[in-house]
């Protein structure tokens, strides 16, 4: 008897442990990409591209909240380099779509909420 009510106790600890634990936010661009590879019908070398600018943007800008959180710069400064960062970006990602800054802003806020 003692051992079955161990085995159960086990158990339920082990499932509260785990049903408890973050899912760890990755750098899964997957959603974001489709979604922009069938807006502006991008080929799978700009495709790649695009990946490589994202994932550039995304470590720039974690890099900034570092500093920020470690008081390396003040906050006007984080936001500004944060701003300088994405103005790169989006200007990058709209010669390589081949579209006005203005739609990439757009569709930027459009999957900004249907990927996250």
């Amino acid at each position: 008897m003692k051992k079955i009510i161990t085995l159960v106790a086990v158990v339920l600890i082990t499932f509260s442990a785990t049903a408890q634990k973050k899912k760890a936010k990755g750098n899964d661009n997957t959603c974001y990409l489709e979604a922009a590879a069938a807006t502006f019908e991008l080929s799978e070398e700009n495709i790649a591209k695009l990946n490589d600018l994202l994932t550039e943007r995304l470590e720039k800008r974690g890099d900034v909240k570092k500093k920020a959180r470690k008081s390396e710069i003040t906050k006007e400064e984080a936001k500004t380099e944060s701003k300088v960062i994405n103005q790169t970006y989006f200007k990058s990602f709209a010669d390589l779509a081949g579209k006005p800054k203005k739609e990439i802003m757009i569709f930027e806020k459009a999957t900004k909420k249907k990927c996250n």
